[in-house]
């Protein structure tokens, strides 16, 4: 049963992708909030398919906790799911993703009108300064800028490893890192189409004030990220298991 509903999940993600996508580009064109809302549109219905297609229910805690003026996301990496949940639980966010995700079909177009930051892993210092400088501009335009400080997609029973980039970015934008914690690799894999049922969850953490040492925000950060993750990570196994959902 998992690997049909798997199934009809990918049909459900690429299909609402094209019918999304396609219909709201002409306006993706016109301006950034169209495209936003597009976006949205298309991420809420991932939350659909996941939950009645998949029988995986998704939860935000702690968003009280977001700050309301230009800020960092340090978003724990589990699986594909945390690059389309966070546009449903942030005001407008930005994200910094890779450069070749601007060359996708569809979610190209929209990574670029919606103002994400892209960065060459590859391209050195310079391309570096320029991530930071679209970074600072967009968070003091307000916006949430959202980073993988863990660079890509682990599985869940990783260790946290923090990339150093995300130090970079705190001490560039001056402003408050809010960590955020999840346990979505349970449901979703970070590799593998198997869609498991359960409880994904996204907690926002209490922000890591501005102004810190490198390396005192970095063991901030981990003190918080490592615990919270774990935790979320036992709670899903508990429902899975009280479900009788098979680990694989």
């Amino acid at each position: 049963m998992i690997v049909l509903r798997s199934i009809l999940y990918a049909v459900w993600f690429y299909g609402s992708l094209a019918v999304v996508g396609l219909s709201g580009m002409p306006a993706a064109f016109v301006s950034r909030r169209a495209a936003m809302t597009t976006i949205r549109i298309w991420a809420r219905a991932q939350v659909f398919g996941l939950r009645w297609i998949c029988g995986v229910r998704t939860e935000y805690r702690g968003l009280d906790r977001l700050p309301q003026t230009g800020c960092i996301l340090a978003i724990r990496h589990q699986s594909t799911y945390d690059t389309i949940a966070p546009f449903l639980f942030t005001r407008d966010p930005a994200f910094i993703l890779k450069r070749e995700l601007l060359d996708a079909p569809v979610f190209g177009v929209f990574a670029k009108k919606g103002g994400m930051i892209p960065i060459d892993r590859d391209g050195g210092m310079k391309t570096m300064r320029t991530m930071l400088a679209a970074a600072r501009r967009e968070a003091d335009a307000g916006r949430e800028v959202l980073i993988f400080p863990e660079g890509t997609r682990q599985p869940v029973e990783a260790p946290l490893d923090l990339k150093p980039g995300v130090a970079g970015i705190y001490r560039a934008l001056d402003a408050p890192c809010a960590p955020v914690a999840l346990n979505t690799g349970l449901c979703w894999p970070s590799s593998g189409f198997l869609r498991r049922p359960g409880k994904v969850v996204f907690e926002v953490l209490p922000p890591i004030e501005p102004g810190l040492s490198r390396d005192e925000f970095m063991i901030r950060l981990a003190e918080a990220l490592e615990p919270a993750t774990q935790r979320l990570l036992d709670e899903g196994r508990t429902e899975q298991d009280r479900r009788k959902i098979p680990a694989r």
